[in-house]
């Protein structure tokens, strides 16, 4: 039987799709994808101390392969990026073959109704409007990891 995640919406933090729990994950591994080294870095700290297996690049052209090649299960992206923004990011993990199943979740500074929309027609799972309660974001993704909550 499969187990189905929803955790609805806050102020700062909503969730569109129910999404599949996955079942224990010997190694969850989660991509943070953030133009602001600081933040990248304070997350994946954050993550790394959840007992999930972080990496985070600042560069969004790159995160495509990175993702493709050291395959997380989910990908924290910025949505407001130089070059490529994370809207595009998202929509390129939807059509890729390696990485469509991926949970996507934009982490962003924008709240605006426009933006959400946005996001949402992109392909995102869920949003999170910084500065974020991290215990929304870790009880999505240990529900998803089969794992025990924060």
């Amino acid at each position: 039987m499969v187990q189905r995640i929803y955790v609805g919406s806050t102020d700062d933090f909503m969730m569109w799709r129910a999404v599949d729990a996955l079942g224990p994950i010997a190694h969850p591994r989660v991509l943070v994808v953030d133009d602001y080294p600081a933040g990248a870095d304070a997350l994946q700290l954050l993550l790394e101390q959840e007992g999930f297996e972080a990496c985070s690049t600042g560069d969004a052209r790159a995160a495509y392969a990175l993702a493709e090649q050291w395959r997380p299960f989910a990908i924290v992206i910025d949505i407001a990026m130089p070059g490529v923004t994370g809207f595009e990011l998202a929509r390129r993990f939807r059509v890729g073959a390696l990485t469509r199943d991926m949970l996507l979740v934009a982490f962003t500074a924008r709240g605006s109704r426009e933006d959400i929309v946005r996001a949402f027609e992109a392909g995102f799972d869920g949003y999170c409007v910084k500065p974020l309660a991290p215990v929304r974001l870790l009880t999505l993704l240990q529900s998803v990891a089969g794992r025990s909550e924060p």
